[in-house]
């Protein structure tokens, strides 16, 4: 997958996953990302892409 397909919001991105352990926590499962972890936010999709994220609108 290219770069050319870019996202604003981790909301439309098909790499956000969402995992409940008590509180859900959202992670980034991009292969690209430059973040190890790829948490994005707990209990709430971030409203905006992180800086380390590879699709995210530059």
């Amino acid at each position: 997958m290219g770069l050319d397909n870019r996202v604003s919001h981790c909301v439309e991105c098909e790499f956000m996953r969402m995992y409940n352990y008590g509180n859900r926590i959202y992670y980034c499962d991009h292969e690209a990302r430059t973040n190890d972890m790829g948490k994005l936010s707990v209990d709430h999709p971030s409203k905006t892409s992180p800086e380390w994220c590879p699709l995210g609108s530059k």
